[in-house]
């Protein structure tokens, strides 16, 4: 499929015939591959797709990648910046790219199964994108895995954190559909939090491992006078009320203090809510 192995991290490995200089060949990784925070091989699902190969583009673009089609959509897109075309004409779309290729062949198209093939267990606590995607790589060393999740649903922030105007809870459905299909050995059990639902030291006698990825499921305080007034809420907590389906009355104008993406994500909800007039 690719010119070069997916065992590394970020900068891929040259490939044999590249490994040194000596018949004047080099070999100089992409600087969008390098870019990309689990190595996704832009170059070849790009080349892929002005092919018309889109299975071989799935098959590039998932090999490192469990969340592809919800990363099509949510993606800040750090290779963008890096693609050699920014400094020329722009950078090439490899976000929506990626997103078109999904969109495809997300839900249907043929996956690898992943068998147990190893005595040992491990227990992964947390099911947002890090808890998950431990558990896809476990699975696909050939470990069982048991997931624990203290809501009803898996996904963790991609479920509660981001608004469905953003990313379509059908979209976070497909990858852990595919997710699901592919890891034989994983096992999951909802409305299970660490603590009430099962403990830590109960964990460590089920597993060979505990992997803890619970999040970061609080807001964090400005440290300023006023922020403990009724009427004013953190962005995460007040994302995830929405999420859970709440559509709570609100006043006529509402004041949003930050620029990120929560605070980006605050603002279009807060629009579409009751009363809200502006922001």
């Amino acid at each position: 499929m690719s010119v070069y192995g997916l065992e590394r991290i970020s900068v891929p490995v040259a490939p044999p015939g590249f490994a040194d200089d000596t018949a004047d060949s080099h070999y100089v990784p992409a600087p969008c591959q390098v870019a990309c925070p689990v190595g996704t091989d832009a170059p070849s699902y790009i080349g892929y797709i002005w092919e018309k190969k889109y299975a071989e583009a799935f098959e590039a673009i998932t090999a490192t990648n469990p969340f592809s089609s919800i990363c099509g959509r949510v993606c800040d897109a750090p290779c963008e910046p890096a693609c050699r075309r920014e400094s020329s004409d722009g950078a090439v779309q490899i976000r929506n790219l990626k997103r078109f290729v999904m969109d495809q062949l997300g839900a249907d198209a043929p996956t690898t199964q992943f068998e147990v093939t190893r005595p040992e267990s491990v227990a992964v606590v947390g099911s947002g994108p890090a808890g998950l995607t431990a558990a896809f790589e476990l699975c696909k060393s050939g470990f069982s895995v048991d997931v624990y999740e203290m809501t009803d649903r898996l996904g963790g922030t991609m479920v509660w954190g981001i608004p469905q105007f953003r990313l379509p809870t059908g979209i976070i459905e497909e990858d852990i559909n595919r997710l699901q299909r592919q890891c034989k050995g994983l096992t999951v059990h909802l409305n299970t939090p660490l603590g009430s639902g099962v403990s830590l030291e109960e964990l460590k006698a089920r597993h060979s491992a505990v992997l803890l990825t619970i999040g970061a499921w609080w807001g964090k305080p400005m440290g300023i006078p006023g922020e403990n007034h009724p009427k004013v809420e953190d962005g995460v907590s007040f994302l995830r009320r929405i999420n859970a389906g709440e559509r709570p009355q609100m006043p006529e104008t509402v004041v949003v203090v930050g620029g990120g993406d929560v605070a980006m994500d605050a603002c279009r909800a807060a629009l579409r809510l009751p009363g809200c007039k502006q922001v």
